[in-house]
């Protein structure tokens, strides 16, 4: 067995990046340029295969489709076989889930608000989309003129799925069944949120019963309280990682350690990684740190397993860093290696036991 993690990286550039991270000092050794896509923003891991998933977001001006792709990783040298690639759907895949079997993906598309269901067959390969769904509304902002579906997450019962749509200020909510590869939308088919808040992305927490929503235009976690049988979200309180004055908020991506103690979140106007104790009893958030992102506008954060290693995609300076993580308080220590990536947004980890297999 081997503790060298591969890490893929995902950028607005003109392909996909690996490298190595060594769980025991937290290195990274890079492995470069391993497959070709145009702006590659968002990458996926299979969740029980070493299979890794791709958009190419472009068309999110509405003049083209994007695409999604799937590669085969070879487990030893860390390279990526293409074994598939099918239209997102819409202009401007943003971002990819995938269910717990492996057998379908959903795709968010930012640039029309498209939402669709992939399936994945055949080792691999990518059938076309066998669902889609369109979102709907806009808001105050000057980047809230139309629909723009910025992330999609099924729910840890299966059974729905979440769209948060930036353009709109709404998550959408769809039926999802998974033997006949359909969405459809909910009879109430969307949660409103504050206008010009700006829905990102959707995380739920370990026990299920909260949901958290990043806002990108005003830099707030909402916390959601979550009912499975009815599909419905209730607000139960949102923190904010800047005053609400302050001009330029833009908050990227948050994730939720395994024990479910603790948030963490990047704030690209301050450059900063936001650290939040999660309360068990009412899923509240409490800030306990404010870190140095160590680079410019963090666009991705990612717990390496294991949990002792945080890696941060800082998009503005071309560069991804590894800090250390405490078990018990959850804080972040100071960047320990860095990795000149251009323009990273970022991570799909396939850890150890996986890549031995």
């Amino acid at each position: 067995m081997t503790d060298n993690a591969l890490v893929f990286i995902g950028t607005q550039d003109t392909g996909v990046h690996a490298a190595r991270l060594d769980a025991a000092t937290g290195r990274l050794s890079p492995a470069g340029l391993i497959a070709e896509i145009e702006r590659p923003t968002w990458v996926l891991p299979d969740p029980r295969k070493p299979r890794l998933f791709a958009v190419s977001e472009v068309g999110n001006a509405g003049d083209r489709t994007g695409d999604v792709f799937s590669f085969a990783v070879d487990v030893r040298s860390g390279t990526l076989r293409e074994a598939g690639r099918t239209p997102s759907a819409g202009g401007g895949p943003t971002h990819l889930a995938i269910t717990p079997d492996g057998r379908n993906l959903f795709v968010a598309n930012f640039g029309g608000g498209q939402v669709a269901v992939v399936p994945v067959v055949d080792y691999g390969s990518l059938r076309t989309a066998s669902s889609v769904q369109q979102t709907f509304g806009n808001g105050p902002h000057r980047r809230q003129q139309g629909p723009h579906a910025h992330g999609v997450t099924l729910d840890p019962s299966g059974s729905w799925l979440l769209v948060p749509d930036m353009g709109s200020d709404r998550i959408f909510l769809y039926r999802y069944d998974g033997g006949a590869r359909q969405i459809t939308p909910h009879e109430m088919p969307y949660l409103q949120l504050p206008a010009g808040c700006g829905p990102r992305l959707v995380l739920f927490g370990r026990d299920g019963r909260y949901a958290y929503l990043l806002s990108e235009l005003s830099a707030e976690i909402f916390v959601l309280e979550w009912d499975a049988p009815s599909g419905t979200l209730a607000p139960r309180g949102s923190v904010a990682m800047d005053p609400p004055h302050m001009e330029g908020r833009s908050a990227a991506a948050f994730a939720i350690s395994a024990d479910g103690r603790f948030l963490y979140a990047s704030n690209r106007r301050t450059h900063a990684i936001h650290v939040f104790a999660i309360d068990a009893e009412n899923g509240g958030l409490r800030e306990v740190q404010v870190v140095d992102a160590g680079g410019i506008r963090p666009w991705a954060v990612e717990i390496a397993p294991g949990e002792r290693w945080m890696l941060i995609a800082n998009q503005g300076s071309d560069t991804v860093n590894v800090c250390s993580v405490d078990p018990v308080s959850g804080c972040l220590g100071a960047v320990s290696d860095m990795l000149e990536i251009p323009t990273p947004t970022s991570f799909a980890v396939i850890p150890s036991d996986l890549t031995s297999s």
